[in-house]
């Protein structure tokens, strides 16, 4: 009896924590690493939220000192996978656009001499680049963990479930706190989700990321209820926020995935379902109390965005006001809209802060991005990288964006970026090979 139990504990210690052999490919499935995974991605989501409403201060401490915190985190894991597997190691390629967006970043550090504010600069950048740098680790660490535990933890799946609880935070927190989890616009005849602790259209694009990753689980793995309440959770805090954008991103990224899918009956289906949705959507999100001028003008950023090349970028076009910095002062003055101390247009802000060297640099950055990920042999990555750029690069237009002050989007396209820079190689069946 005791030589049976003693039997069955080691057999159990073999399928969790031991590496098993499937050919010469290691298999080394941690359940706790997986959930560590988890959480570390959750809560580097939640690092870019104003945890503290009524405190800057706070807000900025925990910020800071959580991000370092996990950095550290995810390079010990790292470090620690690389010691236990010593045959495996990471080669890097499609290097293009991790080099054109450092140059972008090189370039703002030497914009430290020109800057109209060197204080925010150096904020700006040092948020930044500790942000690609979590990236940098985090993605290899996800990459290292997949290749020897046979594609565990699929980054869609880490995302998507991250997602998906913080999704469900809201909502609780709109329920326990809606003074706090409800932003009250149009003169507070309009509520939308995210009130003070982040933007409503910025929470509306990581509900689109949600939704993309549960899209790309059900394209790559069997269908799991799991991933069926990721989705439900992100539309339902994408309708709560009631943003115009990530409203249409979402539109986009399911017709892509429908028609991806190949099945007739749901293509109809989704056919028939948008015209009888999109009435109802354009009455109650789009056209927000009935207001066709505020729509036309893009609320207001399109004569905003007017002054800003006429007025702002003809005065300093070339180099630009300094990293992050649109003005000689803190807020840009538009003459013909109101004053604001960013773009709410990505790539206007690149023109503002860094001029026409970093709209190029920028501009071949994203080209470069583009061309790895159509010529990857990677499909799964490939198409998350496709998908994830139709909310990212939409958001973009309208607020903080990719190049924009320091936010989660930022985090997303460098994710996207490093998906083709890393891969990881058994050196052992390279040498047999």
């Amino acid at each position: 009896m005791a030589t049976s139990q003693h039997y069955n504990t080691a057999t159990r210690q073999h399928r969790n924590t031991a590496t098993s052999q499937h050919g010469n490919t290691a298999v080394y499935r941690q359940k706790w690493l997986a959930n560590g995974l988890l959480i570390l991605l959750g809560l580097r989501i939640t690092s870019y939220f104003t945890l503290f409403p009524d405190s800057v201060a706070m807000t900025q401490l925990v910020k800071t000192v959580l991000r370092v915190i996990l950095t550290g985190v995810a390079f010990m894991w790292l470090n620690q996978l690389k010691q236990k597997f010593p045959k495996y190691r990471v080669e890097y390629q499609n290097s293009t656009p991790l080099l054109l967006y450092c140059a972008y970043l090189i370039l703002g550090i030497i914009s430290i001499f020109w800057t109209s504010s060197v204080r925010y600069t150096m904020l700006q950048l040092s948020m930044i680049i500790e942000a690609l740098v979590f990236a940098w680790f985090y993605i290899q660490l996800v990459a290292f963990y997949n290749k020897v535990s046979d594609n565990h933890t699929r980054f869609s799946w880490l995302f998507g479930v991250s997602t998906m609880w913080i999704c469900i935070a809201f909502m609780l927190g709109l329920f326990f706190d809606p003074d706090t989890y409800y932003r009250q616009t149009h003169g507070g005849e309009v509520s939308r989700l995210g009130g003070y602790i982040i933007n409503p259209n910025e929470l509306g694009m990581l509900a689109v990321l949600g939704a993309v990753m549960a899209y790309t689980e059900f394209r790559n793995a069997a269908f799991k209820m799991t991933q069926m309440w990721v989705l439900i959770a992100s539309v339902a805090v994408l309708l709560l926020t009631q943003s115009r954008s990530s409203l249409g991103a979402f539109l986009i990224v399911t017709g892509i995935y429908v028609f991806m899918s190949g099945n007739r009956k749901l293509i109809l289906g989704s056919i028939v379902g948008a015209v009888f949705a999109l009435p109802i959507l354009v009455r109650t999100i789009i056209l927000k109390q009935g207001d066709v001028e505020e729509v036309m003008s893009m609320t207001g950023r399109l004569p905003f965005w007017e002054d800003l090349i006429m007025y702002g970028f003809t005065k300093e076009p070339l180099l630009g006001y300094g990293f992050m910095r649109i003005s000689y002062s803190d807020k840009f003055d538009s003459i013909h809209s109101y004053a604001a101390g960013m773009t709410h247009n990505t790539f206007i802000q690149v023109l503002l802060n860094l001029g026409l060297v970093g709209g190029f640099i920028c501009m071949f950055q994203m080209i470069a991005t583009g061309f790895v990920i159509g010529a990857s042999k990677d499909s799964y990555h490939k198409v998350l990288a496709w998908l994830m750029l139709v909310p990212l690069i939409i958001n973009s237009t309208t607020e903080f964006g990719i190049f924009g002050e320091s936010n989660y989007g930022i985090q997303f396209y460098q994710f996207v970026v490093l998906f083709f820079v890393m891969k990881v190689i058994n050196t052992e069946k390279k040498i047999l090979a």
